[in-house]
């Protein structure tokens, strides 16, 4: 079994790699953040009134309109690899999760030693399109990589370092 983890764990990276060297920066998601975009500075609230709630409805619903069934099942399989498939099936996968999804992938694959080296293209950050187009080998890789003492790490971190906003990404705040 461990004989089996070694080979696939070279094979798996090397086709994420691959993936990622060859959608480059073409993202949908974060291309903006990626190019170093600075973060919209916070702004004092008011209580909200009941057409805030009803704009901030409407709001959510279009983000979670903008994907497809089959992009919100590629998420969810991402985030199972990452958490787990219980917390991953209670999430409403919307543009905010595909977010959050993007940084957490961009994390683990960071931590990484496996792509230490191959060269990344300078600020990629792999949005809604690399997740849409290797969702399959990327949670592949990560369950891969769950599984190996010396990644595991990267996982648990992006794991916790993320959970919060992956919650609050899917309830839509």
């Amino acid at each position: 079994m461990n004989a089996l983890r070694k080979r696939t764990f070279p094979t798996v990276a090397a086709m994420v790699a691959g993936g990622m060297l060859a959608v480059g920066t073409l993202g949908t998601v974060g291309t903006a953040h990626a190019a170093g975009a600075p973060a919209a500075p916070p702004t004092a609230t008011a209580p909200a009134t009941a057409a805030d709630n009803q704009a901030a409805a409407a709001a959510f619903a279009a983000a979670t309109s903008d994907l497809t069934p089959e992009e919100q099942e590629a998420l969810r399989e991402i985030a199972a690899a990452i958490w787990n498939p219980d917390l991953a099936a209670g999430w409403n996968m919307n543009a905010a999760v595909a977010e959050v999804l993007s940084e957490a992938t961009e994390g683990i694959l960071r931590c990484s030693e496996a792509f230490a080296l191959v060269p990344r293209p300078p600020g990629f950050m792999p949005g809604l399109g690399y997740l849409r187009n290797y969702w399959k080998q990327i949670r592949d890789y990560f369950l891969v990589v769950k599984q190996n003492r010396t990644y595991r790490i990267c996982v648990i971190n992006a794991a916790s370092r993320y959970r919060s906003p992956m919650e609050m990404a899917s309830m839509g705040i």
